[in-house]
């Protein structure tokens, strides 16, 4: 064989293996509940820094907001995965036969909070029920504040829906009002100029999971590799994210979310 058939063959079997690495490559979308933000790190350090890739995966993170369901995404087969928040929607799918499963766990206690506005009444956790507004969301009024109104006899009659701006709350001092331990409390703080009272739902009870990883059971049976590479690889972006070098993955939510 001479050198330029050499040649040619050689380039052949490279440009062979890189159309099949090419193919190895799948495209997902991972849907979130929120706008981006810390809580979402590890997932914006796994795309950033090449973890996902590592295992044949191109991730693109769609971020949530107020006008944005993530869920129904998922149950239409538009986006791959979803950020849930608790397990017990999950569980009302499996009641309902909708082949929605939980494959990951981000956080294994509940960082959700009630807040309260500190010596109006509302200082202890068996006194919440007698505030006079319950500022609670939507997907918080599915799961969270059922376990509330039946453990502890709150009144549904008193819930309004949470906009996600501490206003309203800040204005009431009879309200309580939803949280992340991580981010309303700042918030409420920086805008209202005090520290409220926080309960976190976790040390009354309320014990599951939260910040999960949902996909549809029809991914798990047709691509089961593409599944463990997306929770494998988010384990590993949230320890990356937490001990690392996590400047790209934060570079990349401020530019999803300047704000």
């Amino acid at each position: 064989m001479n050198g330029k058939l050499k040649i040619s063959v050689g380039a052949i079997v490279l440009l062979a293996a890189s159309t099949l690495s090419a193919a190895a490559i799948e495209k997902v979308t991972f849907g979130t509940n929120w706008l981006a933000q810390a809580e979402h790190g590890g997932y914006y350090q796994a795309a950033a820094d090449g973890t996902y890739a590592a295992c044949g995966l191109d991730v693109t993170i769609m971020q949530g907001g107020p006008q944005v369901s993530g869920r129904p995404l998922l149950l239409a087969g538009k986006i791959d995965f979803y950020m849930g928040g608790n397990m017990l929607q999950a569980f009302d799918a499996v009641q309902q036969d909708i082949p929605l499963r939980v494959v990951a766990a981000s956080f294994q206690k509940e960082p959700q909070v009630i807040m309260s506005h500190p010596g109006q009444g509302l200082d202890k956790w068996e006194d919440l029920k007698n505030a006079d507004q319950y500022i609670i969301g939507d997907e918080g009024a599915q799961s969270f504040f059922q376990w509330m109104v039946t453990e502890f006899g709150f009144d549904p009659a008193k819930r309004v829906p949470y906009t996600f701006n501490p206003a309203p709350f800040i204005a009431n001092p009879k309200s309580i009002q939803q949280g992340y331990v991580t981010s309303e409390p700042f918030a409420v703080a920086k805008e209202g100029g005090f520290q409220p009272n926080l309960f976190l739902l976790a040390d009354y009870g309320f014990d599951t999971y939260a910040t999960t990883i949902e996909t549809m059971q029809a991914t798990i049976d047709k691509r089961p590799e593409v599944v463990q590479c997306f929770v494998d690889g988010s384990a590993k972006g949230w320890y990356n994210y937490l001990y690392g070098d996590n400047a790209a993955a934060n570079a990349a939510i401020k530019k999803d979310n300047p704000d």
